[in-house]
């Protein structure tokens, strides 16, 4: 009895429940990085976030707690292309020396490459391309793979069953594809910030401009009264925004010109696999058309 009490409190110490020694302990930057790596990694993995899904990810205060993780973390899911420039930041405050660092643009065709040189008045413009590039769902497949390919490095032994899932989730993303190419081709929308270029190039959709007038600068009321007279000469149908920007300008056109306006956030809710997976079914019923499913098409 004495040796099972002892147990208990070592439980209770120490954390039962917490990562088992067998599973690799991933950070990711994003919650999207995050749910793919959920998706390859399921039960195998120990899985951290650092950015909230409804904070700006371009200005990411890091906490001295979000270091104590990393420092025990045995890989580092980055986005790259200049977007989590605060992610350099995480891994040198964890003193982590075995921690693998992944920068995982490289697998993408970045969109968006500024040609010349780029300075401060182009705003807050990413030298190599936009880097907004997990809202296409074909690059959440090239990140599953790349993420398996990953783990599979780290943890051979489970190499299978990482490749395996990879496949499941790329499966999905097929099957589902069809249903979001039917609401979403061709539809028409102002956006905020550059976010949704992935999107749009993917689906065959248009985006008419931005309220930003540079990528980070706040638009000015010259800007405005020309999205203005843009929106009443093209029947442009909507307007999102993010959930971190500022709704005063959408606010404004919709008093000026009565076009919809909505927070599609770029991000999804939570870090797993099937919230990536149903954040386009919420882009596809904010920017899309009626869904196949109230046809009993969703099989």
């Amino acid at each position: 009895m004495k040796f099972l009490m002892s147990l208990l409190v070592a439980g209770v110490l120490f954390g039962v429940g917490s990562a088992s020694a067998d599973q690799l302990r991933v950070v990711a930057a994003t919650n999207d990085l995050a749910a793919i790596a959920d998706a390859v990694g399921k039960d195998l993995i120990d899985l951290e976030v650092v950015a909230r899904p409804d904070r700006d990810p371009h200005a990411i205060e890091v906490r001295p707690s979000t270091m104590r993780k990393t420092s025990k973390a045995d890989i580092y899911l980055a986005v790259g292309l200049s977007l989590d420039m605060w992610s350099p930041e995480v891994v040198r405050g964890s003193r982590n020396r075995d921690l693998v660092f992944v920068d995982c643009s490289v697998v993408i065709s970045p969109l968006e490459i500024p040609a010349g040189k780029v300075d401060a008045s182009m705003g807050d413009v990413h030298p190599e391309g936009n880097p907004h590039y997990w809202l296409d769902p074909e690059n959440g497949i090239l990140l599953a793979h790349l993420v398996a390919g990953q783990f599979a490095t780290l943890d051979p032994g489970n190499s299978d069953a990482f490749f395996m899932n990879a496949g499941e989730f790329e499966k999905e993303i097929r099957r589902r594809m069809p249903l979001w190419d039917a609401r979403l081709r061709g539809q028409v929308f102002l956006e905020f910030h550059q976010s949704w270029v992935y999107l749009a190039q993917r689906f065959d959709m248009k985006i008419a401009g931005q309220i930003e007038p540079l990528p980070g600068i706040p638009p000015s009321a010259r800007h405005l009264a020309r999205l203005s007279e843009l929106i009443q000469e093209t029947n442009i149908p909507i307007a999102v925004r993010d959930h971190f920007h500022n709704e005063s300008p959408l606010e404004f056109l919709e008093r000026e010109t009565g076009i919809k306006t909505a927070v599609l956030p770029s991000a999804c809710k939570e870090p797993i696999a099937e919230s990536y997976l149903s954040h386009f079914d919420e882009v596809a019923d904010v920017l899309g058309g009626e869904s196949p499913s109230a046809n009993g098409d969703s099989k």
